[in-house]
Formats: C-alpha cells, structure tokens, sequence
C-alpha cells in the first residue's frame, strides 16, 4: 500500500511503434505518384508512336486490330 509520501514508480517508457514522419510520408507517396504518371504518359505516348509508324509499314502486329466500324466491308452502324 501506498503512502502519499511514497513516489510512484515509473516503468521505462518505449517508443511508440506507430509513430510516422508525416513529412517523409507525404514527399514519399508524391515521389512515387509522380513516376508512375510519367510512366504512364511515357507508355501511351511510345505507343502511339508505335502505331504511327506501323501506318507506313505493314509490318506491325500490334496495331493491326481494327475498330469494327473501319474494318472493309462496312460492318459500322
């Protein structure tokens, strides 16, 4: 039983696991937004690229789909 001229004990305090850096947080999560939106960019403008280049040559197998609407034939509505 404690007498009130008795100090309490203090345990050792630990380092809270769920501390963040909001600062280190923040220009993490915008560094890597902005790489995967110029990625993104850089991925649809190659092929685009891509595909003008397979205008002049019939050699491109990727861009060799049609919309049904442009296929020969007619078949558009």
């Amino acid at each position: 039983m404690a007498t009130p001229t008795q100090t309490p004990t203090k345990a050792p305090e630990e380092p809270d696991p769920f501390y963040y850096d909001y600062n280190t947080v923040q220009t993490v999560g915008m560094t890597l937004a902005t790489i995967l939106f110029l990625l993104g960019i850089l991925i649809v403008i190659s092929k685009k690229v891509k595909c003008r280049k397979a205008d002049s040559s019939p050699t491109c197998k990727s861009c060799k789909s049609e919309l049904p609407s442009s296929a020969p034939g007619g078949g558009g509505v």
